[in-house]
């Protein structure tokens, strides 16, 4: 955290030499199984304005260093928006803050911890729009006597609705606040005390730490709700790289954990991607059919299909209401089915002849209907929709024997 600064210090020099100005509100589980995938340098100018902080919202990547903001594309090849250079506020500036740590987005905001050299003495949280990445106005001052060392990043809990902040080194309790004016409301004692927290964000009710000790450069996952610490993984770095923030993209395409790290040899800022087990493909259904095709009303349906990978699915029923040449040209939506897991490879469900939205003894009619499954991995990736017509009829009457 110290030595940020002195990183900065000579990269303003260089700048001016060259001239370029450019889950559940519950306890959850921790994601333990992340594995590298790939990483992205940047040098000079383009890197010391991306040393400090890192967040998303599932369609950009936002960065902060000691005095702004900027915000990329996904693919870090385009800039979208820019106020690298003097985001923070005049008067905020005027007494001292000259540091942006690692910022968070929640509700088309940035949020920024602000602190100043030295003393810590005014630790701050402002807040941005995220498309211009201006101030909002609103700004919090934060309660030194449990940020003695100032403010280097912060965490906002989307479900929870509160952000989390601590102290840098020694970090033995969390401080819980409330998002409207960031008093604290609650502390929350860790199971063991840790240090050197660069950056922090909530990823499935967990806040997810990056720590720049020694040369492991560790992430830890904290449960806000109990204080219980567990220790993931070592990303083995070096002594040579110090770890500044963490983010995590979620989309449609998955989840990626991205750290960002200062290789103090030469500079450059460099940003890790990793996803769980390492999956970066979407899963994929396929071969899904009805077995049989038809089936007596009020019987149970089975269904026969391959899975990519193991999966959770979303099903869902429609009723065919198209015309006779396609009968299944047009559907109308009658609610779902439960949600499935299935095991990579050969895969056989049988479902309940009725929406789980519909009331006990009700049936589907006689007629053709469809199911859909949406697959989704551990790694959060949505899968194309597979669907499967079948149709139900009525048992036969039986003819009366004669005597």
């Amino acid at each position: 955290m110290f030595r940020i600064r002195t990183f900065c210090a000579s990269l303003l020099v260089l700048f001016a030499v060259t001239g370029t100005g450019a889950n559940a509100a519950g306890a959850a589980e921790p994601v333990s199984d992340w594995a590298e995938t790939g990483s992205r340098s940047f040098i000079g100018v383009d890197g010391f304005i991306k040393s400090q902080g890192i967040a998303s919202d599932g369609g950009r990547i936002f960065f902060s260093w000691n005095y702004g903001l900027h915000s990329m594309s996904l693919d870090l090849d385009t800039t979208l928006a820019d106020n690298a250079y003097d985001a923070i506020p005049y008067d905020l500036g005027a007494i001292g803050l000259d540091h942006i740590g690692d910022i968070d987005y929640f509700e088309d905001r940035i949020y920024a911890p602000i602190e100043d050299g030295g003393d810590y003495l005014h630790p701050y949280v402002v807040t941005y729009e995220a498309d211009t990445l201006q101030p909002t106005g609103d700004r919090f001052a934060l309660d030194r006597a449990l940020l003695t060392e100032g403010v280097p990043w912060i965490a906002v809990d989307p479900v929870r609705r509160v952000a989390y902040t601590a102290e840098w080194n020694d970090t033995a309790v969390l401080n819980v606040h409330r998002l409207s004016d960031f008093a604290i409301t609650s502390t929350v004692p860790l199971s063991r005390t840790i240090g050197r927290i660069q950056g922090a964000k909530v990823y499935r009710g967990m806040l997810y730490a990056s720590r720049d000790n020694g040369a492991e450069k560790s992430i830890e996952a904290i449960d806000p709700v109990t204080g219980e610490v567990t220790h993931l993984f070592d990303r083995n770095l070096g002594e040579n790289f110090e770890a500044e923030g963490i983010a995590f993209v979620t989309n449609g395409s998955g989840t990626t954990m991205l750290t960002s790290d200062i290789d103090q040899s030469d500079h450059r800022v460099s940003v890790h991607s990793y996803r769980i087990a390492g999956d970066v493909t979407p899963p994929v259904l396929t071969g899904l059919k009805a077995r049989p095709a038809k089936v007596l009303r009020g019987r149970r349906i089975a269904f026969d299909l391959q899975a990519s990978e193991a999966v959770t699915a979303v099903a869902s029923w429609s009723r065919c209401v198209g015309g006779m040449k396609r009968p299944c040209a047009r559907t109308k939506s009658v609610g779902g089915a439960p949600t499935l897991n299935l095991a990579a490879g050969s895969n056989r469900i049988s479902l309940a002849p009725r929406s789980t939205g519909w009331a006990a003894g009700r049936r589907f009619n006689p007629g053709s209907w469809r199911l859909s499954l949406t697959p989704t991995d551990v790694a959060d990736a949505v899968g194309p929709v597979v669907a499967a017509t079948f149709t139900v009829v009525k048992p036969k009457k039986k003819k009366p024997r004669r005597h």
